[in-house]
């Protein structure tokens, strides 16, 4: 609770006012490595982090690897089908473990190759018999496990052990979503675009907030027109996500030349889905979005407070996986996506140089940016409570050394 945090503390109450008077957060949210670093215990460590899809390892022993916020983790199907998800720093000596992604029966470290079975126990530590037992060793020698939770087949997990429950506040947005079955769909190898010069915070600002699209994607978005999209009501009890739909200017409308679905329409889909382009943020790391024959999803990965990774990951019926010109359709599809993406990309890193002037600006919510100021009272609720979680330890502790001193 720096000077300097305190002053940002200060200035987040007009967040919080009515959608007519509520303003943006505070310029230094978004540039302040300071702010940055408080966030990291406000918000990752408290909250369900996405580390990706289970379509993504499908069969025993295919697993990927992540980096968030400088700690590296493995996710990997263990023997019984179990999604297993845990550090990828080795217990000797901290040399990280396991590749990109790929299938395998053991996690061998290359520094010293102590390895370690798929649910991340010691397995093996060559030429430590004389001094320990792999008995003894195991005791605080395997890959540390993370708390985990599976919703709609995105891998959560939870670093502080003690938030509550994530599908028990996620309940409009999965009722949003049931036909799709995300966790029957699957995953192929996911697209990564690197040194992202802007804040994490603003990829989901701007992935959900259609009012920038009547402008910034002008020519490539009228099938999905900005006027018509629909947000939920805010509600406390239910705020594990944010999220919106847009009507679609027709049915099974796409982001391609054709503006439409370029495979096969997902099976279980009501006409209600296919006329609309669901939008969910699961803060604080995934966008999910869904189409008629698809769905997609932004990883957010911070290195600090001015630069991101975006992984990127698209999930298919394993039907249309199968269909002989599956790779040239998916192709297709990357190019449209990737028009709107590179926009968005140039628009972010414009937004996030003007954050950084001494002129940047708290600007007033638009009506279509009404997914911006639920995103935002987001934030502030957890900022706030952790400010008064650190207020409350620093009066304790203050406590103690006055009893200490009396004594």
């Amino acid at each position: 609770m720096t000077d300097r945090i305190q002053s940002i503390l200060s200035q987040l109450d007009p967040v919080l006012r009515e959608p007519r008077e509520a303003i943006s957060l505070p310029m230094e949210c978004y540039t302040s490595e300071d702010w940055f670093e408080f966030e990291k215990r406000a918000v990752w460590d408290k909250e369900w982090i996405c580390l990706g899809h289970q379509g993504t390892i499908p069969n025993p022993g295919d697993y990927f690897s992540i980096e968030i916020n400088e700690d590296p983790y493995l996710v990997a199907r263990d023997d019984q089908g179990e999604v297993r998800a845990m550090s990828a720093v080795c217990p000797h000596r901290g040399h990280v473990i396991g590749e990109a992604s790929g299938n395998t029966r053991l996690f061998v470290c290359p520094y010293h190759a102590w390895s370690y079975d798929l649910t991340g126990k010691l397995v093996n530590a060559p030429r430590m018999e004389e001094h320990a037992s792999l008995d003894e060793l195991r005791a605080g020698h395997c890959l540390p496990a993370l708390r985990t939770e599976i919703w709609n087949g995105f891998i959560f997990i939870n670093l502080d052990g003690k938030a509550p429950p994530l599908a028990s506040r996620l309940r409009r947005v999965t009722k949003e979503l049931e036909n799709y079955h995300f966790s029957d769909l699957i995953g192929i190898p996911v697209e990564e675009y690197k040194e992202n010069p802007w804040n994490w915070k603003s990829m989901h600002e701007n992935g959900l907030e259609p009012y920038h699209a009547l402008y910034a994607h002008k020519g490539y978005h009228e099938m999905a027109p900005a006027e018509l999209t629909v947000f939920p009501e805010w509600d406390e009890d239910d705020d594990g996500a944010v999220y919106d739909a847009i009507k679609l200017a027709h049915i099974d409308a796409s982001f391609n030349p054709t503006e439409k679905c370029l495979l096969p329409v997902i099976e279980t889909l009501e006409d209600r889905d296919r006329w609309r382009f669901v939008i969910c943020v699961v803060p604080p790391s995934v966008l999910i979005a869904t189409l008629s024959d698809l769905a997609f999803y932004f990883l957010v990965l911070p290195h600090g407070a001015n630069k991101i990774t975006l992984r990127v990951g698209f999930l298919f019926p394993e039907s249309t996986l199968e269909l002989p010109d599956f790779r040239q359709k998916y192709q297709e599809i990357l190019e449209g996506f990737n028009i709107i993406n590179n926009q968005d990309i140039s628009a972010n890193t414009n937004v996030h140089k003007g954050k950084r002037s001494r002129f940047g600006n708290r600007g007033r919510m638009a009506p279509l940016e009404t997914s911006t100021d639920h995103l935002n009272r987001w934030f502030v609720k957890r900022y706030q409570a952790y400010a008064k979680e650190l207020q409350r330890k620093g009066r304790e502790t203050e406590e103690v050394m006055k009893g200490r001193k009396t004594a």
